[in-house]
């Protein structure tokens, strides 16, 4: 990422999920000044996976008046959820084609990778390692393979927590895809006057070098990352955890916090299939974690 968000997008279809993620959505765009989207998939009924795809046409099917009934509750429900008016224009943008989509996660990659400098705005529910394999997740699948930032909500939180940004914890490793994270970390602070958090991961039983030493790698690293971020009026801070499960400790270290913390992260781009069959740390702090997580490529 190297350009500031200028679009945020937010799949909607009147869920409680997709409510959390349009209100996050809109904060994100007032943060950002960015426009928003309200995006709707039309699928495919599964009473109609038998029909021939060349035999029926979109604009003749008995239920399209209906689907797109659906679509403009979606649309006026979000509207609700979002709270007052942004100052710029909410577009709202229904996909489909001549057969109905199939794959909504498709078609929502497929989307953003037409726009330019956007970020995606996704709810989620909490599922199982088991669950996501066997049923399938449209935010996992557009986590995966979205080319632009994703930021995930889950429908628990409440919704003063997903409104507002009190502190961004920025999980740091020196790799390009931290240092994408640290840009848009850098302007959701400064927007919204939030201090950043810098959590480096330490294996247990590894000892730290003399704190003035530069060739210590968290050393290294913070100064790498608060080059990267610019200047935060709000404060930098800097955290060192220890121990093997860097996933579950960068969960425990926002749980701590109460000030509305959001994580955003890099993500290593492993397929889909190596993070089901290895897993991944992001993976895990988007499966695991309460408060909004954004992954950055």
């Amino acid at each position: 990422m190297s350009e500031r968000i200028s679009l945020v997008i937010v799949p909607v279809d009147g869920s409680p999920t997709a409510d959390a993620a349009a209100r996050h959505a809109a904060m994100l765009a007032r943060l950002l000044q960015a426009s928003l989207q309200l995006l709707h998939v039309m699928p495919l009924n599964p009473p109609e996976l038998s029909d021939l795809p060349a035999n029926r046409q979109a604009e003749a099917d008995r239920d399209r008046s209906q689907r797109l009934e659906a679509a403009r509750n979606a649309f006026s429900r979000a509207r609700q959820s979002i709270g007052p008016p942004l100052e710029t224009a909410i577009d709202e943008v229904t996909l489909e084609d001549d057969t109905f989509i199939r794959h909504p996660a498709r078609a929502i990659v497929e989307h953003a990778r037409c726009q330019k400098a956007c970020l995606l705005v996704i709810g989620a529910r909490h599922l199982s390692d088991m669950g996501k394999f066997v049923e399938g997740s449209v935010s996992n699948e557009v986590v995966h393979k979205a080319p632009c930032p994703v930021t995930v909500v889950h429908a628990e939180a409440a919704p003063e927590d997903i409104q507002r940004i009190g502190r961004v914890l920025l999980p740091v490793d020196g790799s390009r895809h931290s240092d994408s994270a640290a840009l848009l970390a850098g302007d959701l602070a400064r927007s919204a006057d939030a201090a950043v958090e810098l959590l480096f991961c330490r294996p247990a039983g590894k000892q730290p070098q003399q704190a003035d030493d530069p060739t210590d790698e968290a050393e290294r690293i913070f100064n790498r990352t608060r080059k990267v971020l610019g200047d935060v009026p709000a404060g930098i801070i800097e955290q060192v955890l220890s121990g093997e499960r860097y996933a579950e400790a960068i969960i425990q270290q926002a749980r701590r916090h109460e000030d509305y913390p959001v994580i955003v992260m890099g993500r290593r781009g492993l397929g889909t299939w190596r993070e089901k069959l290895l897993g991944s740390v992001s993976h895990r702090v988007i499966d695991q974690a309460s408060c909004p997580v954004t992954v950055v490529v």
